[in-house]
């Protein structure tokens, strides 16, 4: 099989390609900035140019949408919501016009709301599930709601098999991020917005990966991907419960250190288990 990953060159798609490489796929990469792997195909394609991207994606039998604006904090906010949404039409759009029938797409929990949120929320239920409400109230969010209807769309007009897949803070094992990510653990009363929820880049890529290779009953879905457990370590139930009082109903059995946003659905229909945790990345924390 042939995939294009679209910004495979980025610190996410990167991982992603080795995942696909070390599975042996065949890898095309579209993207501004050349791939380091060697094997790959590279397609220097801006991805808001819909007949380059039409044309890069011919002979391809899947594709893995991945570039994009990761969030919303450094550049202006038309052009966050430009890049990810206009980006994101013209890989659906070239995947129809070239009769590709899988796309999946790297969406985020961004979706939920809560992480760049302006006017507090809280969550309905724990943990947050796919059925959760999303209500972004910024452009990165709020491009993922609309990246998550387009392939919707595409899949009810053209019946290309999409899936969506909803990650939280996406941790790299680069030496340089460790230090930061102590941190975090260390100020964690300073990030409840992101529901202290997080995912190892390993276990992102093979989250792409499975869901190249599940045919689900449903032609479009959506899953979150996430790590086992919060990043701080500390009991889930009492740090919601010192940041979202108003927060009361909990599923039976949410105990310990337990991830507050679920993986159960990609668990039960993509074979989905996450295998790294922070002692993976720093383990002697």
């Amino acid at each position: 099989m042939k995939i294009l990953v679209t910004g495979g060159s980025g610190s996410v798609g990167q991982y992603i390609v080795d995942e696909l490489l070390a599975h042996g796929y065949t890898v095309g990469v579209l993207d501004l900035l050349k791939p380091k792997q060697p094997s790959v195909v590279f397609h220097f394609v801006n991805i808001l140019v819909l007949p380059d991207v039409e044309q890069a994606m011919k002979g391809y039998d899947a594709v893995i949408h991945c570039a994009g604006i990761p969030h919303p904090l450094n550049d202006p906010a038309e052009k966050v919501f430009n890049v990810n949404v206009n980006g994101t039409f013209n890989v659906l759009e070239s995947a129809a016009r070239n009769g590709i029938r899988k796309v999946v797409f790297t969406s985020s929990e961004s979706t939920l709301g809560f992480a760049f949120m302006t006017n507090r929320m809280m969550p309905h239920f724990i943990p947050i599930d796919e059925s959760h409400p999303m209500r972004p109230q910024d452009p990165y969010g709020l491009s993922k709601v609309i990246g998550e209807q387009i392939c919707r769309t595409y899949s009810a007009k053209y019946g290309i098999r999409t899936v969506c897949l909803r990650e939280p803070w996406i941790w790299v094992p680069e030496a340089e991020q460790i230090p930061f990510y102590k941190k975090l653990v260390t100020e964690y009363t300073d990030w409840h917005k992101n529901l202290w929820t997080y995912v190892h880049v390993y276990d992102v890529a093979k989250a792409h990966r499975l869901a190249v290779e599940h045919d689900l009953e449903n032609l479009h879905d959506v899953f979150f991907i996430t790590a086992k457990e919060n990043w701080t370590g500390k009991n889930s139930k009492e740090l919601l419960q010192q940041f979202y009082p108003e927060t009361t109903e909990f599923a039976e059995g949410f105990s310990g250190a337990q991830a507050i946003i679920s993986h159960a659905k990609a668990s039960r229909l993509l074979g989905y288990h996450p295998e790294y945790t922070l002692n993976d990345l720093f383990p002697n924390r």
